[in-house]
């Protein structure tokens, strides 16, 4: 059953982490400058350009 599987599995595993590497490349490309949080800010989640913080 294992042997039957085991490339189903392999594949899956493969296919999360090409998937998590793709976010992060496409995440560090599309962010011109870089980002951060505004805790006194109404909404904290929301990113801000750090030059506007200053």
């Amino acid at each position: 059953m294992l042997r039957k599987c085991g490339w189903l599995v392999l594949f899956a595993l493969f296919m999360f982490l090409f998937e998590g590497l793709l976010m992060q490349w496409i995440e560090l490309i599309s962010t011109e400058s870089e980002k951060c949080r505004n805790m006194n800010s109404v909404n904290p989640l929301k990113l801000v350009n750090c030059s506007d913080l200053d």
